[in-house]
């Protein structure tokens, strides 16, 4: 069985510790980009004119947003350096869990405090749709579309592999398995030898199936975005948005369930140490974290990025900001639609005044806790 060291242990605490660290400027950045990744009908989560993108007012708001949240930002990014410097890891731990909750929760009610200047400053330029009308776009169906659900297949071998191997290994696996490592880098928990222990990875790689799965399945099933006043360029800017999405879910989860998957099962085996196993996981979760930072970076909110140089109409051909509540909130019994684009920030939710979307969001919360119950009983 491969030497578990404290030397060793201190190191793998060490990378982990500075790889949470680079989460704060990460979600910070792009916490503050989030304004200018929006589609230019939207500023602050509120119904704009296209060409009001170009308005000074509210360009200095965007500004004023990315400078707030950018300081707050550095400043949190050196206060943890300096712990994580000085050795305090259990410091560090609670003041990254705050900071975080910090630029997330700040950043929002920083959005709502612009969200209430932007909506009465709408009601003083008198911006608003004379009549709800709904635009639709003829012609051939040739936009960039989401990957398929039957990608979901490849996720299948990768699943049986890990299983193998456990099934494989078994026999030489150690009669007492590291599960915990402490701050000091010393293993801190053994599960005795069981079969439960190796069928954790796999079932670790069948939830996470499941939910990269469900993810791809809203992708498909969203309301489509598009821009009344540029339905053939909307539409395809949010093809190439949601297909870019759905391949970085897709690659994200074939690589978390294949290498994770397969270091986790060695790891439980005893071929690797779980030293080792985190070492070659921290990697792999760097360069999904940097992917996933540049896709949304590169495309924006429904594919805004790549109508920049679009020009839009000068008046309201749809206002839904009654539909919004606190801004990210859509509750809408008239819309069939489970699932659409976000209105401030990257990605989808869902509406919350149909039925459907309680089961489902209380099926998936079924299912966290009923694979968490699992891990706390097999460890």
């Amino acid at each position: 069985m491969p030497f578990f060291g404290s030397d060793q242990g201190v190191a793998v605490i060490q990378a982990l510790m500075w790889m949470l660290w680079a989460l704060v400027p990460v979600v910070g950045i792009m916490m503050a980009l989030t304004p200018y990744l929006m589609p230019k009908r939207e500023c602050f989560a509120v119904t704009v004119p296209d060409t009001a993108q170009q308005d000074p007012y509210l360009k200095g708001l965007k500004r004023r947003f990315l400078v707030w949240v950018l300081a707050a930002t550095a400043l949190l990014s050196v206060v943890l350096a300096a712990v994580l410097a000085w050795g305090a890891v259990p410091v560090f731990i609670v003041l990254l869990t705050v900071g975080l909750l910090v630029i997330s929760l700040g950043g929002y009610l920083l959005m709502l405090r612009f969200r209430r200047q932007v909506q009465a400053y709408k009601k003083a330029q008198g911006w608003q749709a004379e009549a709800v009308r709904r635009v639709g776009f003829a012609g051939p169906e040739d936009f960039p579309k989401p990957l398929s659900l039957k990608w979901a297949l490849a996720y299948i071998p990768l699943i049986l592999f890990v299983l193998a191997l456990g099934i494989v290994g078994y026999p030489t696996m150690p009669g007492k398995i590291p599960m915990n490592i402490g701050m000091d880098g010393q293993i801190v928990h053994y599960a005795e030898k069981s079969f439960v222990l190796v069928l954790f990875p796999v079932l670790f790689c069948l939830f996470m199936a499941v939910i990269f799965t469900f993810n791809q399945w809203m992708i498909l099933r969203s309301k489509k975005a598009t821009d009344p006043s540029m339905p053939a360029a909307s539409a395809w800017a949010y093809g190439m948005f949601a297909r870019a999405q759905s391949i970085l879910l897709v690659a994200m989860g074939l690589v978390l369930v294949g290498a994770v998957g397969i270091l986790l099962q060695l790891a439980m085996v005893g071929v690797l140490s779980i030293f080792d196993a985190a070492l070659a996981v921290l990697p792999i979760v760097f360069v999904i974290i940097v992917a996933s930072t540049a896709v949304n970076l590169v495309y924006g909110q429904n594919g805004a990025r790549l109508l920049t140089r679009v020009d839009g109409g000068d008046g309201l051909l749809r206002d839904d900001d009654s539909h919004w509540k606190l801004g990210i909130f859509y509750f809408n019994r008239e819309d069939a639609s489970l699932f659409l684009p976000e209105r401030f920030g990257i990605g989808w939710t869902v509406n919350f005044a149909r039925p459907a979307v309680w089961t489902i969001l209380a099926a998936l919360v079924l299912l966290i806790v009923a694979f968490i119950v699992f891990c706390l009983v097999a460890t």
